[in-house]
């Protein structure tokens, strides 16, 4: 099982900065979203920039009157753990293999795991694309996921906050899920491994 970290098992990450820096500096969402994440956390995410020079280039695009260092602080800040989706991925690794995978640099990975230990110890592993050096919604990733845990695409079941990321995974037979809320985020996955466990009884 395939969760996503920030979106699902850790609050959303930018869209959270993005509405502070709205509100402090009065620049519209649509345009934080399109600098700050789309233009250039992307890039830093897929190494093709640093994570400083991602901030750097926000601040300056932006004229955001703060350092980076300030931004670094006030992302890092807001994040926060989701308790049930926690509780629920516990739950799910006591007859299932439960791995967070993110699209992150690693600088934030790291910050994330050292305010946030609890995350990391409600999964069996944790995966990074950063390290893999490929895209998250990517076919690629799914078959180097696939292949370290030994299992085909069609095993696999994955859960983001975001469509966009689950296009590439559902054309390979990955059983995908756009997570909306916990309830429904725990009705669709329950309701898709009783149907799998189902299925594989039949004759």
């Amino acid at each position: 099982i395939l969760l996503d970290g920030y979106g699902v098992l850790v609050s959303r990450g930018y869209p959270d900065t993005e509405a502070v820096l709205s509100k402090r500096y009065g620049i519209p969402m649509k345009k934080l979203h399109a600098v700050l994440y789309t233009k250039y956390f992307n890039l830093a995410a897929e190494r093709k920039i640093t994570q400083a020079e991602a901030w750097q280039k926000s601040i300056d695009e932006l004229k955001l009157p703060i350092t980076r260092t300030t931004l670094h602080q006030l992302h890092i800040g807001l994040f926060t753990s989701r308790t049930r989706e926690l509780a629920f991925a516990r739950k799910l690794r006591k007859k299932y293999t439960v791995v967070m995978l993110s699209k992150n640099t690693r600088s934030q990975f790291a910050a994330t795991k050292k305010k946030l230990p609890v995350v990391w110890k409600s999964v069996d592993a944790a995966i990074n694309t950063w390290e893999m050096g490929l895209p998250k919604a990517s076919r690629e990733t799914i078959r180097v996921i696939a292949k370290r845990f030994r299992v085909r695409p069609d095993e696999i079941l994955y859960v983001d906050d975001q469509a966009d990321n689950l296009v590439a995974p559902q054309g390979m037979g990955v059983h995908t899920f756009l997570y909306r809320n916990y309830r429904q985020f725990r009705r669709d996955v329950l309701r898709e491994l009783r149907y799998t466990s189902n299925r594989r009884k039949d004759p």
